[in-house]
């Protein structure tokens, strides 16, 4: 049977992962300074989304990469469908729950409206009348084999499992570090499995959104799924291993994911930075127009465009929009395809360093 969280507030020893915390807390502080002083979130908040929703879907089964899913953006194919939605609803996801605990708390109708959000034309085939509704029949957690490893609470209990869980998710007085509670609160969240489906791309969305509202992060933006899918087998043991050990080597294993999606977030937004401006100077020699600005924004948040998108976002005329995408791919900013109709355009720099970083 699960225990409930607040009977488990002393189930483990600080100082068994005392220098993780020390990491994780320190590495988030670099994190949310850089961000702090870097002024093209606009460029860098939507790929480090498309890039949470990717390994996301990779931790649920579902196989895609970057170039994909921008590949699709601009040449929508029947078989992409579910996973532009996927990577839409991460998006909509957070945007709702930021917008939400700014002001609000944490309660049973905004957790099913997160389950609305991040589920609509994803859910499994048979579910839809489950959305943003807690189970109503039991369900259980299985191998890749099949086979059953964790048979969460009843249908019957979820409401008081959650309860609970809401009310220590919403007292700040309990003097408990927030990155340790936020360890605590997915790791619950995952064993009661509340939802008929959807439970782990709502509970790792909720990592983000709790260190949000508990002031962690400025921005929801902190996101642990490329961390966790470099070995997802681990991930799971470690969540099953926690529902009947002390949670010692759970927490540590948290944070020292934290530390590890720290480290890839400011590595990217170093690189980033330093593309950034490669790039304004490359375009600046080959483009001299009042759009410039417009131009370089386009490129870092369409990655993967052609003219009638860059016609769109800088409301300029087609031709002039395939005027400047020769140019920039003369001057090899764009790689392009071999069309001669609809013709695709990649910024392939940009694209190699989200894929690595």
């Amino acid at each position: 049977m699960l225990e409930f969280i607040k009977d488990r507030v002393d189930d483990f020893d600080v100082k068994f992962f005392v220098n993780e915390l020390a990491n994780a807390s320190k590495s988030l502080g670099i994190l949310e300074a850089k961000i702090d002083s870097y002024q093209f979130n606009s460029i860098l908040i939507p790929m480090l989304q498309k890039k949470e929703a990717v390994s996301s879907m990779y931790i649920e089964g579902t196989q895609t990469t970057i170039p994909d899913v921008l590949k699709n953006e601009i040449s929508p194919q029947t078989s992409g469908d579910k996973i532009q939605t996927e990577v839409r609803n991460h998006t909509r996801t957070l945007i709702f729950g930021a917008e939400h605990l700014r002001s609000g708390k944490f309660t049973h109708s905004f957790m099913k409206q997160l389950h609305v959000y991040m589920m609509t034309g994803i859910i499994a085939p048979g579910l839809e009348k489950t959305l943003g509704k807690y189970k109503v029949k039991d369900n259980q957690i299985k191998s890749s084999t099949g086979a059953v490893v964790y048979t969460p609470p009843s249908a019957s209990e979820t409401k008081k499992y959650m309860d609970e869980l809401i009310s220590f998710m919403n007292d700040t007085e309990d003097g408990l570090n927030p990155l340790i509670k936020a360890a605590m609160i997915h790791s619950q969240f995952e064993s009661i499995h509340p939802f008929s489906d959807g439970n782990g791309r709502v509970g790792r969305v909720l990592i983000s959104l709790y260190l949000y509202k508990a002031r962690v992060i400025n921005f929801p933006f902190f996101y642990i799924s490329e961390a966790i899918s470099m070995d997802k087998a681990v991930y799971y043991r470690m969540l099953t291993d926690s529902r009947t050990n002390t949670l010692d080597e759970w927490i540590k294993y948290f944070l020292h994911k934290v530390c590890v999606q720290t480290a890839k977030h400011i590595g990217y937004i170093d690189a980033l930075n330093a593309l950034y401006n490669k790039t304004k100077n490359t375009v600046k020699e080959c483009i001299n127009s009042p759009k410039f600005d417009e131009i370089i924004e386009c490129l870092f948040t369409h990655p993967a465009l052609n003219a009638y998108i860059l016609e769109d976002q800088l409301a300029v005329s087609h031709g002039q929009a395939v005027r400047y995408l020769h140019v920039l791919e003369e001057k090899r900013v764009l790689l392009g395809d071999d069309r001669k109709r609809g013709k695709q355009y990649f910024f392939t720099e940009l694209i190699d360093l989200a894929q690595r970083t």
